[in-house]
């Protein structure tokens, strides 16, 4: 533990047990709030996969640790609120409490910084993904570097944030010795900053790829707004690393300071988990659009004015039959003829499953029609490319 000057510690009141001042519920509204939307988010990317995609990747392995991580985090800071004392001046903490306060604060760095990589490595697997068929070494090259920033931040920072106490035991220890513990203000705060510039790093490297693209400018505005709003998370990351340096490096106040820093870290993850997951979710998306549509169509169809109109040929009543019957099968259709439906598609799509969902996030712009009509390379599938007559357009060297 940090040792506190004489001087401050004189300049601190009495302490309060029985009737503290705290900082009030914010920091456990703002917590449940947002792992509630992480756990919704999470839960949908992950039927997405599995339920309409029927396949399991990379970056969907990664946020189920970060999803896990993240639940951890939040309930170790949960717990420390309202057990031990976080949301009050260190001086009206139970000293007994002390100890198991530093020991939860320890579990809570090592579980932050495990949820943002896990965060950021998801990400970098559905990049990969991305760029695999469009010959951007470059950019292949650029996500190396990322993936191996990434590593190289969670092994550094959990080997400091165990050890940077000689013995261990010394960080959770009231007036350990002087020198056997590293400044813990530097060093968080310099592990934040550079968390901080390798989630930068992630959010803009896909966008100037996107920026290149042969699109209308309406949808590359859209995919581009959408990959940026990483950049919420960064900023939330700002306002962590300001809070650190006052907690840590500033007062010696550590609870009542360090309030604000947990409540950005709590929206900084959260929101890193639900902007990983967000272009995962557009299957899912084009399927709800698809069904609302037939529905929508059903009811006009089977409404008192369609009741009254006759067909004006037999070719017209058979088509309305046919149209009204595929409908009906695409709309009630159970799971089991949902799921042989998709493997059919894959068995008409002539390459990796890693493409076939790619192909999907065409979907809604396409009119949401069969894969096999919307084939593609990987960003003309990620992005959507249609030309004037409203058919996808497939790249030369796949005619």
């Amino acid at each position: 533990m940090r040792s506190i000057p004489p001087d401050v510690l004189l300049s601190w009141p009495t302490a309060n047990y029985i009737d503290p001042v705290t900082r009030g519920p914010a920091l456990v509204i703002v917590n449940s709030i947002f792992i509630a939307l992480v756990v919704i988010v999470a839960s949908l990317r992950l039927y997405t996969r599995l339920f309409i995609k029927r396949w399991f990747g990379s970056d969907d392995a990664c946020i189920v640790l970060a999803l896990i991580c993240t639940i951890a985090l939040t309930a170790i800071v949960l717990l420390a609120n309202i057990d031990y004392g976080w949301d009050r001046h260190v001086y009206d903490i139970v000293p007994t409490k002390i100890e198991p306060t530093l020991k939860i604060a320890m579990a809570a760095k090592i579980m932050f910084t495990s949820a943002a990589t896990f965060t950021r490595l998801s990400l970098l697997c559905f990049y990969y993904r991305l760029i695999h068929d469009s010959g951007k070494q470059l950019v292949l090259w650029t996500i190396h570097a990322n993936v191996a920033l990434s590593i190289g931040i969670f092994v550094t920072f959990i080997c400091l944030t165990i050890f940077q106490c000689h013995p261990i035991r010394y960080y959770w220890t009231f007036g350990s010795p002087a020198g056997s513990c590293m400044d813990e203000g530097k060093v968080t705060l310099a592990a934040g900053i550079i968390n901080l510039i390798a989630d930068l790093f992630c959010t803009v490297l896909p966008i100037p790829m996107v920026i290149k693209l042969q699109m209308p400018k309406r949808q590359r505005i859209a995919v581009v707004l959408l990959l940026s709003a990483g950049f919420i998370v960064v900023i939330a990351g700002i306002v962590r690393t300001w809070f650190i340096y006052q907690s840590l490096v500033v007062e010696y106040d550590l609870t009542w300071y360090s309030f604000p820093l947990w409540i950005a870290a709590a929206v900084e993850i959260d929101l890193g988990v639900i902007c990983a997951s967000a272009p995962v979710l557009r299957p899912l998306l084009s399927k709800l659009s698809f069904s609302l549509s037939a529905i929508r169509s059903q009811t006009l169809n089977s409404g008192p004015s369609s009741a009254l109109r006759k067909p004006h040929s037999a070719s017209e009543s058979t088509v309305h039959a046919t149209t009204q019957r595929w409908s009906y099968h695409k709309t009630y259709a159970s799971p089991k003829t949902v799921f042989a439906q998709n493997r059919e598609e894959l068995a008409h799509y002539p390459t990796s499953g890693n493409e076939y969902e790619l192909a999907q996030w065409a979907g809604i712009s396409r009119g949401n029609r069969p894969i096999s009509e919307s084939m593609g390379g990987s960003q003309t599938a990620i992005l959507g490319s249609e030309d004037g007559d409203g058919h996808a357009q497939v790249p030369a060297h796949q005619v």
